[in-house]
C-alpha cells in the first residue's frame, strides 16, 4: 500500500466515525440534548457536512470498486488446442516459483502471492529469505531470469511480472575480502641497501678457576714436632 492510498483511508475512517457520532449523540446517550444543540451552530453544522460528504464519497468509491473489480482468479488460461483451452491454477504457478526459489539451496520461498485479476496475465510476487549474506544485485538478477524461464514453462508467454523481495538473510557473513599488499620496488630496494645485521655471538658463560699450584693446604704437626714442644 502506497502512501496516497493510506492517507485516504485514514481520511476516511476517520470522517465516517465523526460523522456517525455527531449523527447518533442527539438520539443516543446521555447528552442527547447538548449533541442536538450543537446543530444549531453554523460552524459545527457545517464540520458535520463535510465529514458526511466525505464518509458519503468513500463508501460510493467502494460500492464501485466491489462491482467492476477483477476478482483474483483460481485457475488461467495459459493456451488454447483444438478447440480446448489448458488452465493452470495459481496454486501450481506459486509452487513451481517455490521450487524454482529454493532448488539450489540458497535461498527460502517465505511467500508467493500470485495475481491473475488481468485477463491472460499473471503478476508473480515472491518473498524470498537467503541462508547467509549475497550479493542482492547480481544473484537477485541471476533468480529472476530463472523464474522468467521456469515459469514459462508453466505459464507460456502469460508472466507479465516478476517481482522479489529479500529479507534479511539467517546468517550474517562478512562479505569484505583482504587483498595482500601491493609489491613495492622501491620499498625492496632500500630494504636491501641496508646492512644485515650480523648474529651476535653468545657471550661466554663465566667460570671460577683455582689455581692448585697457588692453594697450600693446612700443615698438620707431625708426631715428633709434637713430643718436642712438649
Amino acid at each position: 500500500m502506497n502512501g496516497f492510498k493510506r492517507f485516504c483511508i485514514i481520511v476516511f475512517s476517520l470522517a465516517g466515525m465523526l460523522c456517525l457520532a455527531a449523527l447518533a449523540l442527539p438520539w443516543i446517550g446521555p447528552w442527547q440534548r447538548e449533541a442536538a444543540s450543537l446543530m444549531g451552530l453554523t460552524v459545527y453544522f457545517s464540520i458535520v457536512e463535510v465529514v458526511f460528504c466525505i464518509t458519503a464519497l468513500g463508501l460510493l468509491i467502494l460500492f464501485f470498486r466491489a462491482l467492476f473489480t477483477r476478482s483474483n482468479k483460481k485457475s488461467i488460461i495459459v493456451t488454447s488446442v483444438d478447440g480446448g483451452q489448458i488452465t493452470v491454477s495459481r496454486d501450481a504457478i506459486a509452487s513451481q516459483a517455490a521450487h524454482i526459489i529454493e532448488e539450489d539451496g540458497m535461498f527460502t520461498a517465505v511467500r508467493v502471492d500470485v495475481d491473475t485479476r488481468k485477463r491472460s496475465k499473471i503478476k508473480v510476487h515472491a518473498r524470498v529469505l537467503p541462508s547467509t549474506s549475497v550479493d542482492v544485485t547480481a544473484r537477485g538478477n541471476e533468480l529472476h531470469n530463472r523464474l522468467a524461464t521456469g515459469l514459462a514453462a508453466v505459464c507460456g508467454n502469460n508472466v507479465s511480472s516478476i517481482s522479489l523481495d529479500f529479507e534479511e538473510p539467517e546468517e550474517v557473513t562478512s562479505t569484505v575480502s583482504y587483498a595482500p599488499a601491493a609489491y613495492d620496488p622501491a620499498y625492496e630496494t632500500a630494504q636491501a641497501a641496508l646492512p644485515q645485521a650480523l648474529p651476535s655471538e653468545p657471550e661466554p658463560a663465566s667460570e671460577i678457576r683455582l689455581d692448585m699450584a697457588t692453594f697450600h693446604a693446612p700443615e698438620t704437626p707431625t708426631e715428633a714436632e709434637a713430643e718436642q714442644e712438649e
